[in-house]
């Protein structure tokens, strides 16, 4: 029963769903923009058409429904457009109500002969519009069922009563199934562009970053002044390992160094490999200066525990060069630029070590 039951949660709300959360939250605010557009426009129209039909203002009541719907349409346009309103899901779905509780008011004033239309184009169309997990397409969708079933219940004929039951379960089912497959093709389909993108992003060999993702994730910290330690790692005599060891224990002492580096930093900071036997890291907030040297000497001592061949005693070092960017560098480039200075200090003066700098940015010349 246990696992039914979180079979049961899973299809209504599919945990995948949080982690492309944002995604939807884009998406949901464009359906609130394409809906409040078209409101505006039908509302305009409509009103222009009942200004023709009673050559004049339409009555009191009608007029003054049309200048509510209008200008509420308008203040949450502008209030979106300007960022003022900064949940368009929960915009949305309050919109979406307060068009399904009009269209009950329009149904309560209908003929009691006379069957409902509107109501039902709205429960077929507005669930299709929510990119949400789908337990709360269906809450929505039955909970507005129900107060329809009530109204039309004191308000409509017998005949028309039933009819009007036959179409609001033609429409309840046909909206939720329609809802519940498109967010699954939708998730299905973010999942795969996630997963290529992904790839694209990481190195075949060690997993880690390679040089296009970590370029990319670095170039936006810097630029948004994110302060972090930047390290430029160049594994020492690495032509010597695949000359005496092989290409295949190269190709895992890589491994082993890519592992090595994301064990001494943290999941958030950019663990990559720039290609052949060269790693950039940028640990994200890492700005103290005695914090990242004691960081250095840790990621020293770990490689050295590294041998391409266990059964002999040599072992992996690295030259490292290491800028403290504490907001002053204005690019990639200039921090990139300034930790190779540092690491031809290094390999000048014997290699198999590190230096650091906490210098501010200033530009040559």
């Amino acid at each position: 029963m246990d696992t039914f039951g979180k079979k049961v949660k899973e299809y209504l709300y599919p945990g995948k769903i949080k982690g492309f959360r944002i995604d939807f939250e884009k998406e949901n605010g464009r359906a609130l923009c394409f809906l409040l557009i078209a409101g505006l426009i039908i509302s305009l129209i409509s009103f222009l058409f009942d200004l023709h039909d009673h050559s004049g203002f339409p009555p009191g009541s009608r007029t003054l429904e049309y200048l509510i719907f209008f200008l509420f349409s308008v203040a949450l346009l502008i209030g979106y457009k300007k960022e003022m309103i900064r949940n368009g899901t929960m915009t949305l779905y309050a919109w979406i109500c307060l068009v399904l509780v009009w269209s009950l008011f329009m149904v309560s004033g209908e003929p009691s002969d006379y069957p409902t239309y509107l109501f039902f184009f709205f429960i077929l169309t507005l669930p299709l519009m929510i990119r949400d997990s789908w337990g709360n397409i269906l809450i929505l969708t039955v909970s507005f069922s129900v107060l329809f079933i009530l109204v039309d219940y004191y308000a409509k004929k017998s005949t028309s009563f039933i009819l009007d039951l036959i179409h609001l379960t033609a429409c309840v089912v046909a909206a939720l199934y329609l809802s519940q497959r498109m967010i699954r093709e939708r998730i299905t389909f973010m999942e795969s562009s996630f997963n290529a993108t992904d790839k694209a992003d990481h190195d075949a060999l060690t997993g880690i970053y390679n040089r296009r993702g970590g370029e990319h994730l670095i170039r936006n910290y810097v630029a948004n002044g994110i302060t972090g330690a930047f390290m430029l790692v160049d594994i020492d005599n690495f032509k010597h390992i695949n000359d005496n060891y092989g290409h295949a224990a190269g190709d895992e002492t890589l491994k082993q160094i890519a592992r090595c580096l994301q064990e001494n930093f943290r999941d958030t900071d950019v663990v990559m490999r720039m290609g052949g036997d060269e790693f950039i890291v940028y640990a994200v907030g890492m700005a103290d200066l005695n914090h990242v040297m004691t960081r250095l000497e840790n990621t020293k001592a770990s490689l050295h525990r590294i041998h391409p061949d266990p059964s002999v005693s040599e072992h992996v070092s690295a030259s490292i060069g290491c800028i403290i960017n504490l907001g002053s560098y204005p690019d990639y480039e200039a921090l990139s630029a300034a930790a190779d200075k540092l690491l031809y200090i290094v390999k000048e003066e014997g290699k198999d070590n590190y230096k650091c700098s906490a210098i501010e940015y200033k530009p040559e010349g």
